[in-house]
């Protein structure tokens, strides 16, 4: 009889754990909800899951985005939820709010620790309150505290950016999920943030960079939907998506609304949107303006001299650095190995070629660069086709040796960096590109459908290279194509736009430019000009020196209220890197245009108050939000390895002493309303009742 009764309760259970209340096993609950093992390992918690929608409007070559991030609490228990996600690389974030129910309370700019101590004040209080901080320039986490049972508070972030416009298309990209990163380094004493991975000597943040993996064939629950309103301006060509099923609607003349397909709403790769204009009406320039009482900000895009003569065949030694860590084992793998076998093909009989392939240590394919020959590029392809993903990401070694190699005499060193880019120590590699590139170029191809943007567009810049994303193996062969046809062509050095003194530039100093490449420049005009400012756009070609007069009438340009904060935005990046390299007073400089900006940075949060005490005493379970891994991406490939798992469980232990009491620990919510635990009361006791019904039953048998 014991074995029916057991039958019944677990019927039971699974009605009670379909209800949100405490789960025993992992069998009990139905398909779609999301479980973590307890600390003690003796039951399962559900995990808060986050509705995310997007709003983005771009007018020309300015995007605008609204993005709501609702944090709802079904439990029983005040809470305070914690969500580690992404944004564009270049991103300025210039406003939060924080919405609840018809309230809306403003979000303050103030300097980081302050804002923290606001909110940790307000928290204690017991009012609901929301703090959001930059963990790195693509990488942002909202904490929202005394959220109460039934509570639905929406966090509303708004950011600009510009556009990437190359070989007459217009590119968007939108991250939707931050990927594991490799962590690398000794542990140090400390857990700053709620992440899988404890904070290490080489990247002391790194608990707030790593937001925990739902486990392998589980979705976090998390949704996202995106809309997109477009005014190109121009007559447009053709609207892609090579990451997601997308609707199009036309509105107009270069007028579209775009929104992601119903079953694409899952956060677990990012969106990628192209969309190109008709032939004769790429834009040759463009001026963006923004005025206010203070200051003039513009934005500049001028295409560089068309070159009208043959392609010139460079003399080039192409070095091909290929990540084949842990995080690239499938689709990304394939993509990385198809791109190079392309790129080998494709090379000219006088440039010299390398492969270095790393993980957690690097080897090469040849001692020093080789001839480009049959048998050499056979060789290569055997070479490609044996690499496979495995371990970790150590790219310093590689990348240092590769800009180390000897400089071969009438030949463009070129380093092609392949690599998905998911590691935390951003810094550690922009570092040795500054101490070891000297006169080689660096370009970098990102692999897989949730790439690291900053480390990527990043080291790009300091590698007077470009950067390329390949997040669809069917557009390999086309997206190494258009990289490899850039660099053939003669680049663009030294290049220089003089506003007569007038302007403050960035980003600086201007990068090099390929063919094709638009000069794209932000400024902020020193003096009040209303007319024309005569402006030289000059540079260097393997035929020598250009200079060119263009005058440019601030009065003609379009207005966009974006202009200011984007310029912003890149003076911070470059006061960053002045303070890396040892400039303390570059912190004040950043603090001081932040606030003046309203802009979100290293050194500055928003933090938003209710003023109104809902929890008092203010105790709270922490509640952090888990994130899906990234589509394509291999589960036990990351989180498998025994340093791995060592790093997780380290972590967890410095999770607990951080937490020092029961009040934070997560408890099982329920649902919101008592409707469904009425509805839930009556099933059991029905239940009950057959119950009885069948052991009497079982009883009457046995008698008879």
């Amino acid at each position: 009889m014991n074995k029916y009764i057991t039958v019944i309760m677990i019927l039971i259970s699974q009605i009670i754990a379909n209800n949100s209340v405490e789960i025993k096993s992992i069998n009990d609950v139905r398909e779609g909800s999301f479980l973590v093992k307890s600390e003690d390992g003796s039951r399962y918690k559900l995990i808060p899951t986050i509705n995310t929608a997007i709003d983005i409007d771009i007018q020309g070559m300015i995007a605008s985005a609204t993005v709501d991030q609702m944090f709802t609490n079904d439990s029983n228990n005040p809470i305070e939820a914690v969500y580690v996600f992404p944004l564009p690389p270049n991103a300025a974030v210039n406003n939060m709010t924080m919405i609840i129910g018809d309230r809306v309370i403003q979000g303050i700019m103030k300097e980081k620790s302050e804002a923290k101590k606001v909110y940790e004040k307000a928290k204690k209080e017991g009012k609901r309150t929301t703090l959001t901080e930059q963990q790195r320039p693509n990488i942002f986490t909202n904490k929202v505290a005394n959220v109460m049972p039934g509570d639905t508070i929406v966090v509303r972030l708004q950011y600009v950016n510009e556009l990437k416009y190359d070989n007459g298309k217009f590119r968007m990209r939108f991250p939707m999920v931050v990927a594991p990163r490799y962590i690398d380094g000794s542990r140090v004493v400390g857990y700053s943030g709620t992440g899988w991975s404890y904070d290490t000597d080489i990247i002391p943040d790194a608990s707030q960079i790593t937001p925990k993996v739902v486990p392998e064939g589980m979705r976090s629950g998390n949704t996202i939907s995106l809309n997109i309103n477009l005014d190109a301006g121009l007559d447009i060509n053709n609207i892609t998506s090579s990451s997601h099923k997308i609707i199009k609607k036309k509105k107009g003349k270069g007028r579209y609304e775009i929104k992601l397909n119903n079953n694409e709403n899952i956060p677990n790769k990012d969106f990628v949107m192209e969309y190109s204009v008709k032939k004769g009406k790429e834009p040759k320039a463009a001026l963006f303006i923004n005025e206010n009482e203070q200051d003039n900000y513009f934005m500049l895009m001028a295409m560089p001299p068309e070159k009208t003569e043959e392609k010139v065949n460079i003399g080039k030694e192409i070095i091909f650095i290929i990540d084949v860590s842990g995080s690239m084992r499938g689709v990304s793998i394939s993509q990385a190995k198809k791109g190079l076998q392309y790129s080998i093909s494709q090379l000219n009989n006088n440039d010299l070629f390398n492969i270095i392939a790393y993980n957690d240590s690097y080897f090469s394919m040849s001692q020093s660069s080789i001839p480009v020959n049959e048998n050499t590029i056979s060789n290569a392809y055997n070479f490609i086709n044996n690499l496979n993903a495995d371990g970790g990401t150590r790219a310093l070694e590689p990348l240092k040796y590769a800009m180390l190699m000897s400089p071969i005499e009438d030949k463009i060193k070129m380093i092609l960096f392949i690599t998905d880019g998911d590691l935390g120590y951003e810094r550690k590699v922009f570092d040795v590109v500054d101490s070891y590139l000297g006169k080689s170029r660096l370009f970098s191809i990102g692999i897989g459908t949730a790439p690291n943007g900053h480390l990527l567009e990043k080291v790009s810049q300091k590698g007077r290279g470009t950067y390329t994303y390949i997040n669809n193996i069917n557009h390999v062969d086309e997206k190494m194509k258009e990289l490899l046809n850039k660099i053939d062509m003669p680049v663009l050095t030294d290049i220089r736009l003089d506003l007569n003194n007038q302007a403050e530039l960035y980003p600086s100093p201007l990068p090099d430019l390929f063919i094709n490449e638009p000069l794209i420049v932000f400024g902020k005009i020193n003096s009040d000009i209303s007319g024309d400012i005569n402006s030289f756009f000059s540079g260097k070609t393997s035929s020598g020196y250009f200079k060119v007069e263009n005058p440019i009438n601030i009065s003609k340009g379009v207005e966009n209220d974006g202009i200011g904060d984007i310029w912003a935005r890149k003076k911070i990046d470059n006061l960053i890197d002045d303070w890396h390299l040892g400039n303390r007073d570059s912190k004040q400089k950043i603090i001081d245009l932040s606030i003046k900006h309203n802009l979100m940075s290293k050194f500055t949060s928003f933090v938003a108050v209710e003023e109104k005490i809902v929890n008092p005493g203010g105790n709270s379970i922490l509640a952090d939000v888990h994130v899906d891994l990234p589509e394509g991406w291999n589960y036990n490939s990351i989180f498998g390895s025994k340093l791995v798992k060592n790093n997780i469980s380290n972590a967890v232990n410095n999770y607990k002493i951080a937490l020092n009491s029961d009040k934070h620990r997560v408890m099982l919510p329920k649902t919101a309303t008592t409707m469904p635990f009425q509805l839930l009361i009556g099933i059991i006791t029905l239940i009950g009742s057959f119950v009885i019904f069948f052991i009497r039953k079982i009883n009457v048998s046995k008698n008879i």
